[in-house]
């Protein structure tokens, strides 16, 4: 199932979450019913820095989540309620969300990130690599990955898109959402079992996420 949806009237529903094959993690003024049957997994609820975009700075799979030290103490005992991992990064680079690019086979991290790369590997268990996308380092705003897919800037490049391959183990599709933008990461929320993309998204590009992220 691929919804389409607005968070707070902004087509970028994408800073507000994400979704695993187990939760969606999402902020906590967010209201939308539909998100729970598109995604087939439990809503857990939440702030970031007190704000609403939980996956600027947050990022996960089905094992655990990447949080940045600089959230608030009530936010990580929170997390630690809900997830039997967090993994607390103290790095002058805070949204994670933003630089990781992750599923349950693999991680990658923006080189921003690369003197945490072994201890994220170690943590999670899965191989974890650094890359950019496109030349840029924001993996996370650029990419959008699951267990079924990966979608990418449509700039990537070949050394890129054979990395991010490799190590996510799923493929790869170049694609846009919100009616030409190239921040998919940003514009879609998405697990095994469903999506939600921001209201501008074309036809055209429904159909090419369904393709690569198989949902429907």
């Amino acid at each position: 199932m691929i919804i389409q949806s607005n968070f707070a009237e902004d087509i970028n529903v994408g800073l507000y979450g994400f979704a695993t094959d187990k939760c969606c993690i999402i902020g906590s003024r967010i209201n939308d019913k539909k998100l729970k049957d598109a995604f087939n997994v439990p809503l857990i609820q939440t702030t970031a820095l007190d704000t609403q975009l939980v996956k600027i700075f947050i990022a996960g799979n089905s094992s655990g989540i990447i949080v940045p030290k600089i959230l608030e103490e009530f936010e990580l005992d929170f997390l630690r309620q809900k997830f039997d991992d967090v993994l607390v990064i103290d790095n002058r680079y805070t949204a994670l969300g933003n630089l990781i690019l992750m599923n349950d086979n693999g991680i990658i991290v923006s080189p921003l990130l690369k003197n945490h790369k072994n201890i994220i590997s170690e943590r999670f268990g899965l191989p974890c690599e650094t890359s950019t996308i496109a030349k840029a380092n924001t993996v996370g705003t650029l990419g959008l990955a699951t267990n079924k897919g990966c979608l990418v800037h449509p700039k990537i490049r070949d050394d890129e898109k054979r990395k991010i391959k490799d190590v996510l183990k799923v493929g790869l599709k170049e694609a846009t959402v919100n009616f030409g933008s190239v921040h998919v990461g940003a514009g879609i929320i998405a697990n095994s079992h469903g999506a939600a993309v921001g209201s501008a998204t074309s036809g055209y590009e429904i159909g090419a996420i369904n393709e690569c992220l198989k949902v429907s």
